[in-house]
């Protein structure tokens, strides 16, 4: 921070400014941090019999103390087993749906891409071809009128 060659007064001023620096980016980083967690638990679940939001995986609610089953990520009353597996099998069958429509629509992209590709690689060799079957019919009534040049 100190130098022989530097002014104490502008060393203690760029000390402060990096000081001040340091604090926003920790606000900065500390408010990221929040708006995060804040993320994070409004999509836990929620409790089914009181509406709180359960951390996964936890055998009773933290607020009214009724016990939980689980089936990965739903949260049900003891009984409910059944119901939770059903619902699980549906949401997979809806991402599996969902998956296959994506791969399907990257699919066709993919080959709209190739398509237009093949369709410019024709026209060009066509359009090439035209233009070497145009030169060779024309090369006679070619003429090139070169300036007369001589250097003598």
């Amino acid at each position: 921070m100190w130098t022989n060659n530097q002014d104490p007064a502008e060393a203690y001023y760029r000390a402060v400014e990096e000081s001040k620096e340091r604090i926003r980016k920790e606000k900065d980083w500390a408010f990221q941090r929040r708006l995060v967690e804040k993320r994070r638990i409004a999509r836990l679940p929620a409790c089914p019999k009181c509406g709180a939001k359960c951390e996964y995986g936890i055998a009773q609610c933290e607020s009214c103390s009724t016990s939980l089953v689980w089936a990965e990520y739903l949260v049900g009353l003891p009984g409910d087993e059944s119901k939770l597996q059903q619902q699980l099998s549906l949401d997979q069958q809806k991402y599996q749906k969902r998956r296959a429509k994506r791969r399907k629509i990257r699919r066709r992209f993919r080959d709209r891409e190739s398509r237009w590709k093949k369709q410019q690689l024709l026209a060009f060799a066509i359009f090439s071809i035209a233009f070497v079957i145009i030169c060779f019919v024309l090369w006679p009534e070619i003429k090139f009128y070169l300036p007369d040049i001589s250097f003598d």
